[in-house]
């Protein structure tokens, strides 16, 4: 009788020892080796960075919750070498042969499917990247989404989007919202950031998808880009207007801050990292007008919510010094014709009850009331005559929206429509 509870004991013993076989020896995480072509590579699981390049070790969890960058039960590998197309494998989990001696016990096999110990993956990843020409490598970088912004749809312009159902694929565009230079610069407080560019590029990207027919494919999207991203970015939609045959329309959007050189006033546009006391480093306004209209094109349409004055929305880059130049107006050729969000030395002003620029606002808004079914004639009218009082009733403040055109297409213009 008392040999019983031993023989018990021993047994209840071994049927834990067996019950957690696969996780005794094998454990809740399994060891991989990662290695690529070329080496060097940013290693990224199931969405998090490992913060390794290869060649590396790195343990995975061996159970895995399914998340929006891989499903249930598999490892999701990543491997980014810059210059080179990110290397994606998929490796979905196989059973583990130890778990097997689990099955014989109930609560055996319990514990190794409670801990994932009966999943297994392979050992070794080695993912081969291949290199990305220049238009590749643009294209990539510039429609990467940016991960510290989320576009909220705060105002009425961001939503009820109107729909037009032809795509155009010889339109092409360039959105830019630059808001962010604080980031970028850390000399620079938040007050130097402008307010609501990124949501001004994000509801004009929408527009362009949904009410001008541009295939998404055919825009380039920049939010707070730096100098590189945006020469990078003119540099690509200069090639696809080279390469079009003149059959291309082109539109280009920026809002951010824009500044005039205080000795020969030439405007520019300002990248995130580019400080306002380095203004010729930053984009000559002539210099973006010229790669729009380098090769011929059907005509190239820009929209600028930014001001050259030295003064912006909320705080420009030069306001510390209290600066105001009336900038140099640029000589436009080619089929041109530029929206600008204020004159001279006025600034472009917010719309802080919608969360965009003013400008931007009004020409969402009028896209929206008439689906792109507008002429551009009757788009700078509405604008001039809207902005111009809306500013002094929402700012208390004077901005009147511009539009300039090359002297090549002369009245052409005016029969230009949107849709």
């Amino acid at each position: 009788m008392k040999i019983l509870p031993k023989n018990i004991s021993f047994i209840i013993i071994v049927g834990f020892i067996l019950n957690s076989c696969a996780t005794i020896f094998n454990g809740t995480t399994q060891k991989i080796d990662i290695t690529s072509t070329p080496p060097g590579a940013e290693v990224i699981v199931n969405g998090y960075n490992t913060n390794k390049t290869t060649p590396c070790t790195i343990n995975v969890d061996r159970r895995v919750k399914p998340n929006e960058y891989t499903k249930r039960n598999h490892q999701t590998y990543v491997l980014k070498k810059d210059g080179y197309f990110p290397y994606k494998y998929s490796d979905k989990s196989s059973f583990n042969p130890w778990s097997i001696l689990s099955c014989l016990y109930i609560y055996p096999f319990l514990v190794d499917w409670g801990t994932g110990a009966h999943l297994r993956y392979s050992k070794e990843i080695n993912g081969s990247l291949n290199k990305m020409d220049v238009v590749e490598k643009i294209y990539l970088e510039n429609n990467d989404n940016n991960s510290r912004y989320k576009f909220a749809r705060a105002s009425n312009v961001d939503i009820n989007i109107p729909n037009n159902k032809n795509k155009h694929p010889f339109r092409f565009a360039l959105i830019i919202g630059n808001e962010d230079y604080s980031t970028f610069q850390l000399d620079l407080s938040n007050e130097i950031n402008v307010d609501f560019a990124r949501n001004d590029a994000s509801a004009f990207k929408e527009y362009a998808i949904n009410t001008l027919g541009i295939p998404d494919r055919n825009i380039t999207f920049l939010l707070d880009a730096t100098s590189g991203q945006m020469h990078q970015a003119l540099s690509r939609i200069n090639l696809l207007s080279k390469n079009t045959n003149g059959k291309a329309e082109i539109f280009f959007f920026y809002a951010g801050h824009g500044l005039p050189d205080e000795i020969t006033k030439e405007p520019y546009i300002m990248p995130v990292d580019i400080s306002g006391t380095n203004v010729i480093s930053g984009i000559k306004l002539k210099s973006v007008y010229e790669k729009l209209t380098e090769y011929p094109n059907k005509n190239v349409t820009v929209f600028i919510d930014a001001c050259f004055s030295g003064g912006a929305r909320n705080q420009g880059l030069l306001a510390a010094r209290g600066v105001k130049i009336k900038p140099k107006t640029n000589q436009l050729s080619g089929n041109l014709i530029v929206f600008s969000a204020s004159s001279e030395a006025q600034s472009a002003l917010p719309y802080k009850n919608e969360k965009h620029g003013l400008f931007t606002y009004f020409l969402l808004k009028k896209l929206q009331e008439t689906a792109g079914d507008i002429s551009f004639k009757k788009l700078s009218e509405y604008l001039k005559e809207k902005i111009t009082v809306e500013s002094l009733l929402i700012n208390n403040k004077e901005q009147t929206p511009q539009i300039n055109i090359s002297p090549s297409i002369d009245n052409n213009w005016t029969k230009w429509s949107l849709k």
